[in-house]
């Protein structure tokens, strides 16, 4: 008898088990190629690659922290700053050893106050290897109202260009730590909630910027920025996030917003007009970025639907999905 129940207990504790394994296997999703992190509730909107340190750096919705995460998938916290709300936009350079950060209040970070709540706009840059500060830009102080800087590139000369979502606004830091407005155009916003977005710097001398709300790409000439020119797309890009510009040719948008997929755009004739060659579904909600490494272009699965999404289960772990 005793021997019948250890053997039926067995049987039940491996058929809990294997349940429990499919069950794992049904909510992990993640492939071989992809790259798989856990992050205590961090909510990364953005990603970054250093060569130089052979690490991604990521930032947070919640916490306004930056963390470093390895190819194989292990998180430790980098910076740690009061001044941070929510950590959107970031980029490195390897060549300056300077990161740059984002900072804004969507509202769902730990920090956020009836004073930063939609009215934040700034940019912060630390040593990329010790983390410490190097400069704070204040962008909301230049242009009254609604503020959320979100995205931001660099040309070759290391000047900064930064979207912000809610006004019609490209700002510029220049070499010299000199903040202003770039560009501004009524077709930056098109209606309520996000708008500027994702942006990329073209080595031929202007800016690829995408509009989360209408779907449209703008390509603004550098040296003149009254020259703003819409690309023709096969269909508007809605939800339009995260931009990865592979090449000249060659541009990785990252699209949420219900929509959740990548896209590749390819273009022939310096931005004109672009086609859509290559898309793939996100393997989980809400991919907001897309950075390359070593060939491969990798696609952050954020989660924060479930952040903003009221009694919605809280997540640890994230995606680094290969397209």
């Amino acid at each position: 008898m005793n021997k019948f129940n250890t053997l039926l207990n067995t049987r039940k504790v491996s058929a809990a088990m294997a349940l429990a394994a499919t069950s794992l296997l049904a909510s992990n999703i993640a492939t071989a190629r992809d790259i798989t992190f856990t992050a205590e509730q961090t909510y990364p909107e953005s990603i970054t690659w250093s060569a130089h340190q052979h690490r991604f750096m990521v930032g947070s919705v919640r916490h306004g922290t930056i963390g470093k995460v390895t190819p194989q998938g292990n998180y430790t916290p980098f910076i740690h700053d009061d001044r941070l709300v929510s950590t959107l936009g970031l980029l490195v350079d390897d060549q300056r050893n300077v990161l740059w950060v984002t900072n804004s209040d969507p509202g769902a970070g730990e920090r956020t106050s009836e004073a930063t709540h939609g009215k934040l706009a700034a940019v912060a840059t630390y040593d990329a290897t010790t983390g410490k500060p190097l400069a704070y830009y204040d962008l909301s102080s230049i242009d009254p109202g609604a503020h959320l800087a979100n995205d931001l590139a660099l040309d070759a000369n290391g000047n900064a260009y930064v979207t912000d979502s809610f006004s019609p606004v490209v700002y510029r830091i220049d070499a010299k730590g000199q903040a202003s407005i770039f560009a501004q155009d009524p077709r930056f916003k098109t209606g309520d909630g996000f708008n500027l977005n994702g942006i990329a710097f073209h080595h031929d001398g202007y800016l690829l910027i995408g509009n989360y709300n209408s779907g449209d790409l703008f390509r603004v000439d550098i040296h003149d920025p009254t020259k703003i020119a819409l690309v023709k797309l096969p269909e508007p890009l809605k939800g339009a996030d995260g931009f990865d510009l592979i090449d000249g040719k060659h541009l990785v948008v990252v699209q949420n917003a219900g929509v959740d997929r990548t896209v590749e755009l390819v273009s022939n004739d310096g931005w004109q007009t672009a086609a859509i060659v290559r898309t793939e579904k996100s393997e989980q909600s809400m991919p907001t970025a897309a950075v390359s490494k070593d060939g491969h272009v990798y696609v952050l699965n954020s989660r924060i639907d479930t952040l903003f999404k009221s009694g919605s289960p809280k997540i640890d772990q994230y995606i680094l999905q290969q397209f």
